[in-house]
This record gives C-alpha cells, structure tokens and sequence, in this order.
C-alpha cells in the first residue's frame, strides 16, 4: 500500500541529548498507529515533527498526500484554539482558513459525536480541559486532511465520550485517513483503535507484539 507519510532516519537533540535516535516510519491511507512510551521520551517532539512544526536535527518527513502539509491534522496537548472566541466561532475561523464551507461543519459527523453543539456558543475560557480538547480535534480534522496526528487525544475525556472520539476515529480511517496517536499509557482506547503500536524507548521506535 502506497504511504501518505514517510519519515526517514530522524534524529532529533533538545538540551543537549538525543531524544530521538534515527527513526523511520510511513503511514498508510486507512491505518492507525499507536505510539506509546513514558513521559519525556519524545512521542510530542516525534508529532510535531511529523506534523511539520518542529525540523528534525537529522532526517526527513516526505509528504506522499494530495495537498503536502496541508492534508494534515494535527491536535497537541494544548488545543489551538482562541479563549475569548466561542467555539462555534473558532471552528468557523478555522473553516475559512481551510476553505471548507462554513455552512458544512455542524453537518460533519464528527461536530454531532464529539457533542460540540451543547457547547458550541460558549468561550472557549470557559470550558474544562476535556471539552477544549475536543474542540480541538474538531479543528484539526473538520477539512477532512488524510493524515491526522493527534497527541494524547483520550486525555481528560469521560469514558462515553472517549467512545465517542473512538467512533470519529474509525470513522477517519474507514474514509481513507492515516492516523497516529500517541500516548504514556497503552490504554485500551488506543489498543482498540491500533492497526499497528510502537513503543518509544531511548529515543527509538520498536514495535510492540
């Protein structure tokens, strides 16, 4: 199967240490992969860049989708949002930014499974963690990118919406999206979800049985 996402030999060093060691990935159209591995062994730093905000040291990421760097979704540990914004309003800016019609999005599957309409006329301020993550993910997949990178995604979210976002999930990938997640816990959300998990271990990605 061709790849969406290629990365070759990346090695990364932050504060002096490697900390990620020659790594080499590709991701497929309809496949997730799941990373897991302690805190503070680089599954963020990997993320972002493959997500193309941070350059690797060494290495490279080749983007084998339709639109380049702009076929991706990408949701952080800190959701890219505007607090003083509603989050209707975010989405609808984002929207724009995407060239996706604004008159489509509360008409996403995803807006109505992620339960964003209960909240959608209120400011992102306002909301607990787990609410703004989800907005969040919204954001980064409401353009339909074929590859999504979302970091610690179940984080903060009570058991029926993280059934919820599991749903989105393999709704993305039913529909041709490559995904990756990352987490500290092989939880069972994303053990669920995973076609393939690799643990990250001193700044290397070995695949888990």
């Amino acid at each position: 199967m061709n790849p969406l996402l290629e990365a070759r030999g990346l090695w990364k060093m932050l504060g002096g240490k490697w900390v990620l060691r020659g790594i080499s990935l590709a991701l497929s159209r309809g496949e997730v992969v799941f990373i897991t591995g302690s805190n503070g062994t680089g599954k963020t730093t990997l993320l972002r860049i493959l997500a193309g905000l941070v350059r690797p040291s060494r290495g490279s990421v080749a983007y084998l989708c339709s639109g380049g760097k702009r076929c991706i979704g990408y949701s952080g540990h800190s959701p890219m949002l505007y607090d003083v914004m509603t989050v209707r309003e975010n989405i609808l800016y984002y929207a724009t930014l995407y060239g996706v019609d604004p008159a489509s999005v509360e008409k996403n599957p995803a807006w109505s499974s992620l339960g964003l309409g209960g909240v959608a006329g209120r400011r992102v301020s306002e909301l607990s963690y787990g609410w703004r993550k989800r907005a969040d993910i919204m954001r980064a997949i409401l353009h339909n990118p074929e590859i999504v990178l979302l970091d610690e995604p179940f984080t903060g979210l009570d058991p029926h919406a993280s059934e919820s976002l599991g749903g989105v999930i393999r709704w993305l990938a039913s529909h041709g999206s490559g995904v990756i997640l990352t987490s500290p816990r092989p939880d069972r959300e994303y053990l669920d979800l995973a076609d393939r998990v690799y643990r990250l271990v001193d700044g290397a990605l070995k695949l888990a049985g």
